[in-house]
């Protein structure tokens, strides 16, 4: 299920990201102080990147509040590229964390450093985190899929880096725990090399729509089957697609029978309108033009 209009989408948005702010700053807030109390430096590092979560949420709740704003006379189209631009900064940030996992993961393994053994209570808050920042993932993901939105899809990621990181404590101070202290720079490095794959496509995405990407080959012959097959259609014109903040707009000319009158071509263009909306459901703003069939463009 999808939900067709931004502004009904809003309340579900803010929901969820004012929970997963409250939730941050809460397993920020434990993290350091059982960092500092079990003596995990680790656990200290992953509060801090609790901390850059809550920056994070801050900056989706603005986005989402002014994406989903309807369309003015500046913003004929709405204001769902201002989502975009926020998935780029969240894939900005991920591929950051990324990068400061693995340089510390390396920094580790080649130069022992940071070998010290924490105590139980750094394991405990680290589940804690797991737990808390996947439950926020499933929750984010829900609501991006039923809004259609790729920032709360790069918010839910973000939750998932962070209960990740958390894992990486797990796995750390459990390793130390057992004499396995290289198993924790390890498995560090791997988790930052899936963030920083989870920021690439994040940012090749949200790069593609600024610069108005289409849709694909195969995308496309679908949806001119589409139209073909809508009774009274002699044919099509002009057909562009691009996306905006999960939705397609799409641009198309069709052809009709030049003798019939103005209110059956307009139903023509009505039906075909129809059959596409059914094609890309909850997520398509479509404007149809008609032409008479025969007719052929000025070079």
């Amino acid at each position: 299920m999808t939900i067709d209009s931004a502004a009904n989408a809003w309340p579900l948005k803010r929901r969820v990201t004012l929970i997963g702010a409250l939730v941050n700053l809460v397993l920020a807030v434990a993290k350091v102080i059982g960092g500092i109390l079990a003596q995990s430096q680790a656990l200290i590092v992953d509060g801090v990147h609790s901390l850059s979560d809550l920056a994070s949420d801050v900056l989706v709740l603005f986005a989402a509040r002014y994406g989903s704003l309807d369309a003015d006379h500046n913003h004929p189209y709405g204001h769902a590229r201002i989502e975009t631009l926020a998935t780029l900064a969240v894939g900005v940030v991920l591929l950051a964390v990324a990068a400061g996992f693995l340089l510390d993961a390396s920094s580790r393994l080649l130069l022992g450093q940071d070998m010290i053994v924490p105590g139980q209570l750094a394991l405990w808050v680290a589940l804690g985190s797991v737990l808390a920042k996947e439950a926020m993932f499933h929750a984010t993901r829900r609501v991006a899929r039923r809004t259609g939105s790729s920032l709360m899809l790069a918010n839910a990621w973000h939750h998932r880096s962070d209960a990740l990181s958390s894992l990486v404590v797990i796995v750390g101070v459990g390793g130390a725990m057992l004499g396995l202290i290289w198993f924790d720079a390890l498995a560090a490095a791997i988790v930052a090399l899936m963030l920083a794959w989870v920021a690439w496509k994040l940012l090749a995405g949200a790069s593609l729509e600024l610069v108005d990407t289409g849709l694909s080959r195969k995308e496309l012959a679908v949806m001119a089957a589409t139209i073909d097959g809508v009774a009274g259609v002699r044919g099509f014109q002009d057909l562009r697609t691009r996306l905006m903040g999960g939705q397609v707009l799409v641009d198309v000319q069709i052809l009709v029978d030049g003798q019939i009158t103005v209110a059956e071509a307009d139903l023509v263009a009505d039906q075909v309108r129809q059959a596409l909306i059914e094609q890309l459901p909850g997520r398509a703003d479509i404007t149809i033009g008609i032409r008479p069939a025969g007719y052929n463009r000025a070079p």
